[in-house]
């Protein structure tokens, strides 16, 4: 994953720390929707209500792509 984060950091000439903040950020403000879909995709992701890791999110992202393809 942090080769991925060099990648995009290269790419966009920043960090990788840099990168990894926007991330959180997105993440943050993602997780204030009040869009039903989103609010079930984060209830999925963090139950406990808590901001989760950024690789959680891409995972789940990635997860939900996957079954919407293919079911």
């Amino acid at each position: 994953m942090n080769d991925i984060f060099r990648q995009i950091a290269k790419e966009n000439g920043t960090t990788e720390k840099a990168v990894k903040e926007e991330m959180q950020f997105a993440i943050r403000e993602a997780m204030k929707s009040a869009e039903p879909e989103a609010i079930a995709f984060w209830k999925a992701v963090a139950p406990d209500g808590k901001e989760p890791p950024i690789e959680k999110v891409i995972a789940m992202i990635a997860l939900n792509v996957n079954n919407k393809m293919y079911n």
